[in-house]
């Protein structure tokens, strides 16, 4: 079993959540073109940024669509009011964080 199987196992049975123990940061191979973005957008498969940033604080440097697992989220590089680069990972269909570098 791989180190993510494990952990979301533990979490399990500790009655965590798995589904946010489980999202990796995608590579930049797995962020999705221009073209694939539009696409996605227009079938309604997931939310524009700007609908779900407000949950962010500080000022976005970067975000990208990209595929993490079965879920498509926006990776997004943010620089936080203390000065601090923080990395977060957006379920983009919900806008709920599944992933924040300030946790880890």
């Amino acid at each position: 079993m791989n180190r993510s199987g494990l952990l979301a196992v533990v979490l399990l049975l500790a009655g965590g959540d798995v589904g946010a123990a489980a999202v990796e940061m995608p590579a930049a191979s797995d962020c999705l073109s221009g073209a694939v973005v539009q696409e996605v957008l227009v079938q309604g498969k997931v939310r524009r940024l700007a609908e779900i940033k407000r949950h962010l604080v500080g000022d976005i440097v970067r975000a990208d669509l990209c595929r993490a697992g079965s879920l498509l989220v926006y990776r997004v590089t943010l620089l936080d009011p203390t000065g601090k680069v923080r990395r977060v990972l957006l379920d983009a269909t919900s806008g709920r964080i599944v992933y924040d570098s300030v946790d880890k």
